[in-house]
């Protein structure tokens, strides 16, 4: 059926594009770092920049970054208000892995907006390696990615949702995450962490070795608990796109955020409020520009996570009937979390060691001390 738009329903429809743009008042230019060119975090920057400034008349300079210091120190330093990010930008909020570092400590991070798209991580085994689930890892070969962090506690978290550890399997060292997956392919190892839609994963799944995913059901509670005590970031997922995935057959794996949309706590609550707005409203005009660009759906937003809302955001989600007395409790632990990590940090580095394995060590047992005593729990020991 068709419906015609009169004169008198054009003019109200006109009346309300207008308001709405009036309520969304953005800076001439925002100014964010974000994934290096020819990533999918840098498409999306230039996909969003391109509605921002269609349709709002504003700016995104987008500040590439080659690795999670370098996206995340233009942020620190003020160069730029934003960083649309990866996992690390939680890491720094925590203090931990290089963030435990005499120049860095808990940064005062908030989430913006986050991406939560179809695709999914996990295990990626060799099809030919007789591997069913993730407690058959025992003994075999896993990849281990000594220079990404993060990637090794993701691997770290999915062991352990097998109940084993590095102990238990034969690890193999890679210079970091592309290379480890290739090792799949060079038949270096059986089993190494992947997000689903890697480009490497698709060149696994056509090799002789083939592709196979290991399972993280939701229901096997035990197994998330001791997932998650290693990972705390992750949250069960059926995943949809991949190689090796049946779209119309899901597989019950593990997702975070990525990329995500962060800011400091002290960032305008007005100019965030209404970038979300702005996000929200001009969706359609961006969300088939990129590949993954629908996953900043409002309706997709993680409101209960491990990172604090910036109180714009928090603003926009109310206005939006989607903020719930849940998320508002998460919201005041994790703010009363970050105040203990800085409590604890500006106690801690006047009287550190000067080594810098000594230093992390000290800082990261003064850490887990603060956060005990305060009733949260302790990651990352």
């Amino acid at each position: 059926m068709k419906f015609k738009i009169t004169g008198i329903a054009a003019a109200c429809l006109a009346m309300a594009t207008s308001a709405g743009a009036q309520d969304i008042d953005l800076p001439d230019v925002i100014a964010w770092s974000a994934y290096d060119t020819g990533s999918a975090g840098h498409a999306h920057s230039i996909a969003i920049g391109n509605m921002m400034r269609s349709k709002y008349g504003s700016t995104v300079r987008v500040l590439p970054g080659r690795n999670d210091v370098s996206r995340m120190t233009p942020l620190k330093n003020g160069t730029v208000d934003y960083c649309l990010c990866g996992i690390a930008s939680y890491f720094a909020a925590e203090g931990v892995f290089l963030f435990a570092a005499p120049e860095w400590g808990p940064q005062p991070i908030r989430a913006v907006l986050q991406a939560v798209g179809d695709y999914g991580l996990g295990v990626a085994v060799a099809a030919d390696a007789g591997i069913e689930t993730i407690a058959d890892l025992k003994g075999k070969r896993v990849a281990r990615a000594v220079s990404s962090p993060a990637i090794d506690n993701n691997m770290e978290g999915l062991l352990a949702f097998g109940d084993l550890t590095w102990d238990d399997v034969e690890t193999v060292e890679f210079s970091g995450y592309v290379n480890s997956l290739k090792g799949i392919l060079e038949n270096r190892v059986d089993a190494a962490f992947a997000l689903t839609t890697t480009t490497v994963n698709y060149q696994i799944e056509s090799s002789p070795r083939g592709l196979k995913w290991l399972e993280t059901p939701a229901d096997q509670d035990e197994a998330w608990q001791r997932y998650t005590s290693v990972t705390p970031f992750v949250t069960p997922h059926m995943v949809s796109v991949g190689p090796a995935i049946d779209p119309d057959s899901p597989l019950p794996m593990a997702l975070y955020p990525y990329p995500i949309l962060v800011t400091e706590t002290d960032q305008n609550t007005s100019e965030v409020r209404n970038i979300v707005a702005a996000l929200d409203a001009g969706f359609d005009d961006y969300k088939d520009a990129a590949p993954g660009a629908n996953a900043y759906a409002i309706d997709r937003q993680i409101l209960s996570w491990v990172m604090p809302w910036s109180d714009g955001s928090v603003a926009y989600f109310k206005e939006k009937g989607l903020w719930t007395p849940e998320a508002q409790a998460n919201q005041d632990k994790l703010v009363e979390r970050q105040e203990v990590l800085l409590q604890a940090w500006n106690a801690f580095v006047d009287g550190a060691p000067e080594g810098e394995e000594e230093f992390a060590a000290a800082w990261m047992e003064a850490r887990a001390a603060a956060l005990g005593e305060a009733g949260h729990e302790v990651f990352f020991r």
